[in-house]
């Protein structure tokens, strides 16, 4: 055989030898994360444990973890706590959580997609992953308030005022309530049959009249405050009540 042509099968064997060697070291660099996505719920939170699978030859450390906004890479958050191994490969666990109060603050800036990352540093370089949440963005009703909360009524002067806030656990919803009572204990003494509508966020209010000898009649029987009632419902059938405490006087 032509001695050129040794040269150049060696050389292209050479050749063909270290870049099977090169890339089985490309390939020892490599990290993963189980789970790799996860449904963040604002109104749990988040709080499972999760498992980097690392193969970095002489070992590697990631001395913390970062929440970060996925569409501009601002970071949120910062878990200070060093994960590491020895060795070609490691496989380490990890508590990962987000507390509801924190998905909420994040939904209000407007953040929609959170990664968890990690870089993972040693002898044959650095490599990153992340695991990416999606924020819940159908919220619930988790909260209904009224006021004020007291307020009084006569015979003479029976129209109230009112406001009705409603809080939910992560972005904006609305919810409807049929009708509002008057109660007293557990008996509904007066109905006010008008349906609304309310928005978190934008206070509905609310002007509702006893009729009259309403008042009178109840303080005859030594009742001096009722209750006026309402309850709202979400798209999800969550259900949230309030009320507003009425005070008789002659």
């Amino acid at each position: 055989m032509n001695k050129n042509i040794v040269t150049t099968l060696g050389a292209t064997a050479i050749g063909l030898a270290v870049f099977v060697s090169t890339a089985v070291i490309q390939a020892q660099q490599i990290v993963t994360v189980d789970p790799g996505d996860a449904w963040l719920d604002a109104s749990a939170g988040y709080q499972e444990k999760v498992t980097w699978r690392v193969a970095s030859k002489g070992g590697a450390a990631s001395p913390r973890g970062v929440f970060v906004n996925l569409d501009n890479n601002q970071e949120l958050a910062v878990v200070d706590q060093i994960l590491e191994f020895s060795g070609d490969r490691g496989e380490i666990t990890e508590l990962v959580q987000i507390s509801p109060v924190q998905a909420r603050s994040w939904y209000a800036k407007g953040v929609r997609r959170v990664g968890y990352r990690r870089v993972f540093a040693g002898a044959a370089g650095s490599l990153s992953n992340h695991i990416l949440f999606d924020i819940d963005a159908g919220g619930r009703l988790v909260q209904v308030e009224a006021s004020p909360a007291i307020q009084t009524a006569s015979g003479k002067s029976r129209k109230l005022m009112m406001a009705w806030n409603l809080n939910s656990d992560v972005g904006e919803i609305n919810a409807y309530s049929v009708a509002g009572q008057f109660v007293v204990g557990d008996q509904v003494v007066y109905e006010v049959s008008q349906p609304v509508m309310a928005e978190v966020g934008k206070p509905l209010k609310e002007t509702v009249e006893l009729p009259p000898g309403l008042v009178d009649e109840l303080l005859s029987q030594g009742i001096y405050e009722l209750r006026y009632t309402r309850t709202f419902v979400d798209d999800k059938n969550t259900r949230r009540s309030a009320s507003v405490l009425v005070r008789l006087t002659q």
